[in-house]
């Protein structure tokens, strides 16, 4: 890919027995904002240090802007990092702190162009009157975004994001996903974060890349991801998703029937082939799965209501589920629990569409 600001080809790493990574080819674009998910041990971080220099690959190539940087020094590419611990220095003033990579002897700039490199940095993180202050007098947030502003005043091609967000509080991280999609859109360069959460990453991203067991199982818009993904196991680290087991008892292209005995038949959408017989798995949304009248959709036990503010979730058992089944109802007042059959009903779950019914073959990854 020639305008691949950031491209892995072939990578391998172990770490003894090992693999982290198995043969990772990746390309990212000037300016994408890509986000690596997947659980802990999926190589996302192994990836991320691969690209910043912090490890080396036993095989393949890493480059930056077109430059075989597979051997360079991490201060030899045009690439800077914000840790998860922010890695402030306490002793040191915000402008200090900012500065100090600007002043270390590889990447040295002349003492007169400083200040104004972290007056800009500053200014970019909303931070223009906190220069003299110490990290100890901010607060989380503050200190996230002198963080950024320290790896931004190099200026790099590419800004690595080391789950920035996860020392925050809850309403604090919404809050700061907020501002660091704005940043990105300010200043334009690339931007490549490793997180395990997956709102942060539907959330930031323009290209989502879902890893497990070093590989990237799929990728692309956090929208095509969420409404189409490629695997019972993207359906369930992507969002939320009722995993359900049956049989395939009629095809016609990719609208397929699944039969789950005593329980019900569903209408839905097959994303590989299928065939009558076949085992299959079924991906449902929560929020796309209903309470039915009559003997529509799935039978259920009701187990109990969750509140979810301005969703009630109704949490069921069903005999296709190995887990309990969850269906998210949009509450429409206070009065919608009542509505509700209560722990121990029996009930029928229908989706709101066989289009939102995503059938896969039983065992795939």
């Amino acid at each position: 890919m020639t305008d691949a600001i950031v491209a892995l080809e072939g990578v391998r790493k172990t770490y003894g027995s090992f693999t982290a990574l198995e043969g990772l080819d990746l390309t990212i674009r000037p300016g994408e904002f890509v986000t690596l998910l997947g659980p802990s041990g999926c190589g996302k971080t192994t990836t991320l240090r691969l690209i910043a220099g912090f490890e080396t690959p036993d095989a393949g190539r890493v480059r930056i802007a077109g430059e075989d940087v597979t051997e360079a020094a991490p201060y030899r590419r045009a690439v800077n990092t914000v840790f998860q611990d922010y890695a402030l220095f306490p002793h040191m003033s915000v402008a200090e702190n900012v500065a100090y990579g600007l002043s270390v002897k590889a990447n040295r700039i002349p003492k007169s162009e400083r200040a104004a490199r972290v007056a800009d940095a500053l200014s970019m993180v909303g931070l223009a009157d906190l220069g003299g202050r110490m990290p100890g007098q901010l607060s989380g947030g503050q200190r996230q975004r002198v963080a950024m502003a320290r790896a931004l005043v190099r200026r790099p091609k590419v800004l690595l994001l080391d789950e920035p967000l996860s020392a925050l509080d809850v309403k604090l991280r919404h809050s700061m996903q907020v501002e660091l999609k704005h940043l990105h859109q300010k200043i334009g360069i690339t931007f490549v974060m490793v997180t395990h959460d997956q709102e942060e990453a539907l959330v930031l991203s323009d290209r989502v890349i879902v890893m497990h067991a070093g590989r990237i199982v799929q990728q692309g818009t956090p929208q095509s991801l969420y409404d189409r993904p490629a695997s019972p196991y993207v359906a369930d680290f992507i969002g939320s998703a009722n995993l359900l087991r049956g049989r395939i008892s009629r095809v016609a292209g990719d609208e397929v029937a699944v039969d789950f005995g005593a329980v019900g038949t569903l209408a839905g959408r097959a994303l590989a082939p299928l065939a009558v017989g076949d085992a299959a798995i079924v991906a449902i949304r929560p929020e796309r799965l209903q309470p039915a009248a009559g003997d529509q959709g799935l039978a259920a036990d009701v187990v109990a209501h969750l509140f979810h503010g301005s969703n009630l979730m109704l949490e069921a058992t069903c005999a296709a589920a190995a887990k309990p089944v969850f269906a998210a109802i949009q509450r429409r007042s206070s009065e919608i629990a009542a509505e509700l059959p209560g722990a121990g009903a029996r009930i029928r779950l229908a989706p709101t569409s066989p289009n939102d019914v995503l059938v896969y073959p039983e065992g795939q990854a």
